[in-house]
């Protein structure tokens, strides 16, 4: 595998499907399990100063204060993934499958927030979105994961 190819990713499953679409979510894991392996999944509830914390690349953005209180206001799922086809890069790969962030131009296609999303916040999914970044959201949420055990 070539060592450009990120073999992990941090995906998150956001609480507007947890808060209103529940009756979806077995459906939306076994859509997830046909492409990637979930290495390792949790379900939590963000405080503000967590979702602050996550987010800080966004501080000072219009959008970030609407975004903290809209990840800290019920359950998420962060899950690591793996892309089953291990030469294909798991980044690249889950921000395709859920699509773009605003979902009125993810309704286009056929995606996750083409089918759960809402709006450009209330949009149903994270995917990190470079190989640093990977790395600082996965040990976010599972500072214990080690990458050469998996």
């Amino acid at each position: 595998m070539s060592s450009s190819i990120s073999r992990y990713t941090l995906a998150i499953i956001k609480p507007d499907i947890l808060i209103r679409q529940s009756q979806c979510l077995d459906s939306i894991i076994q859509k997830i399990e046909t492409k990637f392996n979930i290495v390792n999944r949790k379900q939590i509830v963000l405080s503000i100063s967590e979702a602050e914390q996550f987010y800080n690349d966004h501080r000072g953005k219009f959008f970030y204060e609407r975004l903290v209180g809209f990840m800290s206001r019920g359950p998420i799922i962060p899950m690591v993934l793996s892309e089953k086809n291990s030469q294909v890069d798991s980044i690249k790969s889950w921000r395709e499958f859920i699509g773009p962030t605003h979902a009125e131009n993810a309704r286009k296609l056929d995606c996750l927030r083409g089918e759960y999303g809402f709006s450009d916040t209330w949009n149903g999914f994270h995917g990190s979105g470079s190989h640093d970044e990977a790395l600082n959201e996965i040990k976010f949420f599972f500072p214990d994961f080690d990458k050469t055990n998996q």
